[in-house]
């Protein structure tokens, strides 16, 4: 069952802020892509494969992608 980029950092004892320093984003940058609000390059999800311990492959799952997106209000 593949991870979501919120649980692997969690899982990896992280902070959102740790995290965003090694990205070079700002803190909110950091949160809206980890909430889906925003998309992170390729080069920002080898890093946080590499920060997590997580193989990249898991961060392009289909479950991972629909579980990190955020779901709008009707």
């Amino acid at each position: 069952m593949p991870l979501t980029i919120k649980a692997a950092r969690v899982i990896a004892g992280l902070s959102r802020k740790q995290v965003a320093q090694q990205l070079n984003l700002s803190v909110s940058g950091y949160t809206k892509k980890e909430e889906g609000k925003s998309k992170f390059y390729i080069d920002e999800v080898v890093v946080l494969s590499d920060l997590f311990k997580v193989d990249m492959q898991n961060f392009f799952e289909v479950e991972c992608l629909k579980k990190t997106q955020r779901r709008k209000a009707n």
